[in-house]
């Protein structure tokens, strides 16, 4: 299993050689991409080409985990080497991004990009999910960062009305499929950045969120005919909203199989998109004579649910299909394992890879014999919030608790224990039960108990913490009330309010 980086970890990974000049490293995280959407597990040769060669000359990680079903919690990891329930992230503190900045303030000098600026590297971010962006805090210690949005944003004052003016303008969107969800701006940024490439170690961080919903790619990707394009924009507007993504978290939710198979036609469409972003990238590397010298590495924050457990695009559970995440890395210092591994380990391959000897991820809080992912509920049951949303919809306690429910398991990749906030446990046989659909009582002793001891540990370092700073107010260069109110809507046309 896997152990501390530094230490007996170094014999359970297969790592290419570091060469004496400190690589470049080019991080791209697909958000809500599902592992099985990708060619190198599962999903056909025409699917996703440019990272099955990626694979070819790297590796493919087979048991790869994100520590949350979601974009904060998950990428905080990947940027701290910490779990959520460490930094205080299962959440946004006070429910809105620029909440969590203080967290991740808290933590700042361990932050990637920070420890790779202190060793020598040009740090540059490239974001169009609001949850990864300066928001929140995720352009600490980069030297330039740019968030760009899709351009449907510009119009979502009308998509996020109500009536046949709204059904109009997403129909519009579904017939005209032009825009995409920031990747073309994005990448013209990164090539430029690649273009201009001054020698100087750079770290390029980039997340995309073209398979994150409303899943509507613009043409060619959108393969559709005009009818069925016209339908998966109304789709999302009916179903991928933050009331219906609720309501199938509570077991209440449904969307027609039509419906359904456009939205993961189109979901892996988006995919594909993002493949052909990423050719075009790896061509600029290649162009400017640095791809040898360039470690990349594609992965995912989370995964989407497409009906899984009853559940539609992502949070409220721990399933598989949500964290066990595809991870493909190739160049220098490009790692492989057997062992399950956590998302959270990438801050310390990176730093290796860099030539960084001393670096604050050797001081770990992750279990050596399993990873561990942990969900944390917008509410509790009584919070006004989950009460009044459960007048609205009848909802039932059984229905509530779905909804308020925290959850952590831990998984040695063959098998899986998921506990809830109030003990309850079950034990899944991952190899017998892939899909999760037989949950057994888990027994006092076998791997339930070294499962139980990962997770009794982990939440002993949760409890030694001092208590993270409450939000405070407003600084005096916050946003503007129209911005803040720009930024409320992008996060409702992304399913998130």
């Amino acid at each position: 299993m896997l152990d501390t980086l530094g230490d007996r970890s170094e014999l359970a990974c297969l790592t290419s050689p570091v060469p004496d000049v400190a690589p470049n490293v080019l991080l791209l995280v697909m958000d809500a991409a599902r592992r099985d959407a990708l060619t190198p597990y599962g999903a056909p040769a025409s699917a996703t080409p440019a990272i099955a060669e990626l694979a070819r000359r790297g590796h493919a990680i087979p048991l790869a985990y994100a520590t949350g079903s979601w974009t904060l919690p998950s990428h905080a990891s990947m940027f701290t080497g910490l779990l959520p329930g460490r930094l205080g992230l299962g959440q946004p503190p006070a429910g809105h991004p620029a909440s969590a900045r203080p967290r991740l303030e808290r933590f700042e000098q361990r932050l990637l990009p920070r420890v790779l600026g202190r060793a020598g590297y040009r740090c540059e971010g490239f974001s169009a999910n609001l949850w990864a962006s300066q928001e929140p805090g995720f352009d600490i210690g980069f030297d330039a960062f740019t968030y760009s949005a899709s351009e449907r944003v510009a119009r979502n004052d009308t998509l996020l009305g109500g009536g046949a003016r709204a059904r109009l303008a997403w129909a519009l969107e579904g017939a005209r499929a032009r825009t995409d969800d920031g990747a073309a701006a994005l990448g013209r940024s990164l090539r430029s950045s690649i273009a201009r490439w001054s020698g100087q170690p750079t770290f390029w961080f980039v997340n995309l969120v073209e398979c994150h919903s409303p899943y509507l790619p613009p043409r060619p990707w959108n393969d559709l005919g005009p009818r069925d394009r016209i339908g998966a924009a109304l789709d999302s507007q009916r179903h991928l909203n933050f009331a219906s993504i609720c309501l199938h978290g509570a077991g209440h939710g449904h969307v027609p199989e039509e419906s359904m198979q456009r939205m993961r036609h189109l979901y892996g469409r988006a995919i594909s998109y993002m493949d052909a972003w990423l050719a075009d990238v790896l061509g600029a590397l290649r162009e400017r004579g640095i791809l040898d010298d360039t470690l990349v590495i594609v992965t995912s924050d989370h995964g989407e649910s497409f009906g899984e457990h009853g559940l539609l695009a992502h949070g409220f559970s721990l399933g598989e299909h949500l964290i066990h995440v595809p991870v493909v890395m190739a160049g220098p210092g490009a790692r492989d394992s057997e062992s399950a591994v956590s998302l959270a380990k990438l801050p310390a391959w990176i730093a290796q890879a860099a030539g960084i000897d001393s670096h604050p991820y050797l001081e770990t809080d992750l279990p050596a014999e399993a990873v561990i992912a942990q969900y944390e509920p917008m509410c509790g049951p009584e919070d006004p919030r989950a009460q009044s949303f459960a007048r609205m919809w009848n909802l039932d306690a059984e229905a509530v608790r779905k909804l308020t429910t925290g959850l952590s398991c831990a998984t040695d990749g063959r098998h899986k224990l998921v506990v809830d906030d109030t003990g309850r446990e079950s034990l899944y046989d991952l190899l017998a039960d892939p899909d999760e659909r037989s949950p057994a009582p888990a027994p006092a002793d076998g791997p339930a108990a070294s499962l139980r001891a990962v997770l009794d540990q982990a939440a002993i370092e949760e409890a030694r913490l001092e208590p993270a700073p409450e939000p405070t107010a407003a600084p005096a260069s916050a946003a503007s009330a129209d911005e803040l109110a720009a930024l409320e809507r992008q996060l409702k046309l992304l399913g998130y309010m």
